[in-house]
């Protein structure tokens, strides 16, 4: 028997939402309960309570990352604020008082990925890959390192140089340097 397999680079929105509800185990670490598939937010982010009862937000977007992160910071904000109400509505949270974690999906990472993981530590940042097996879809889901790469990113090996003088022994503990902004991001940060 041959088992015929494909991947396939582009998806539309909808598809992408079921196969992330589909992997929302996978994305959250374990057992996972899903709240809200569609949140009436932009982007429509999708709402999950992880194992430990925390609220869990996923935002995403085929193909635009830095859509998917801007309105995965937005939504986050809001399910923030919204969380007393959220505890009301949504008995798998537990009466969390928590802030979500926030999961943004897209085919590659956001500009600046490295300083937003280095940043945030409740921000997951992924690429996703679609494969298809005969007629059937899955999502192969790639966290990106700090590095800001996903696995199909990365070469099999990396080695770092090691240069070291008399003057750099000490740790360094200047400012980091932080990448530019993009000007839909410097717009979204004049709004706040």
């Amino acid at each position: 028997m041959k088992l015929c397999t494909r991947t396939t680079d582009t998806i539309d929105a909808d598809e992408l939402r079921t196969l992330l509800i589909d992997a929302a185990n996978e994305l959250t670490g374990g057992e996972s309960r899903l709240l809200e598939a569609r949140l009436p937010w932009d982007g429509y982010p999708i709402l999950l309570a992880d194992a430990q009862y925390h609220p869990v937000l996923v935002s995403f977007d085929p193909i635009n990352s830095q859509a998917a992160l801007l309105n995965g910071l937005r939504a986050t904000e809001q399910v923030a604020t919204a969380l007393p109400w959220l505890n009301q509505v949504y008995d798998a949270l537990q009466k969390q008082l928590r802030p979500p974690r926030l999961m943004v999906v897209s085919y590659d990472p956001p500009p600046g990925a490295e300083a937003l993981l280095a940043g945030c530590p409740d921000l997951k940042l992924f690429g996703y890959k679609v494969v298809r097996i005969r007629q059937e879809a899955g999502l192969l889901l790639e966290p990106v390192a700090a590095g800001g790469e996903t696995g199909r990113d990365r070469p099999a090996e990396r080695e770092a140089p090691v240069v070291t003088t008399a003057k750099e022994e000490r740790p360094r503990t200047g400012p980091v340097a932080l990448p530019s902004l993009s000007e839909e991001e410097k717009n979204y940060f004049r709004q706040l």
